[in-house]
């Protein structure tokens, strides 16, 4: 069975919709990038899903991610102390 194409024509114009409403359209579509990227950055420590649901690619991309987070901190605060000093 063949999928159908989700978006097969071409989005339109603002100047086939209008100004106010193409700022609608891009509020919504902006809305539902919020919704879609939200659910995607779910895991089982952050919902009701099960621990063996989350992938191993999730889990590498976690920790890559938490490391990151504290080499940010970590330089951030060097920062600041070097700031103080002066």
């Amino acid at each position: 069975m063949k999928k159908k194409k989700q978006f097969a024509t071409e989005p339109p114009t603002v100047a086939e919709l209008g100004e106010k409403k193409a700022n609608l359209l891009i509020q919504e579509l902006w809305e539902k990038l919020r919704e879609y990227e939200d659910r995607l950055a779910l895991s089982s420590r952050n919902s009701s899903k099960s621990p063996s649901s989350d992938s191993p690619a999730d889990k590498a991309e976690r920790k890559k991610l938490k490391r990151l987070v504290v080499e940010i901190r970590l330089a951030l605060n060097l920062d600041i102390r070097g700031i103080k000093d002066h």
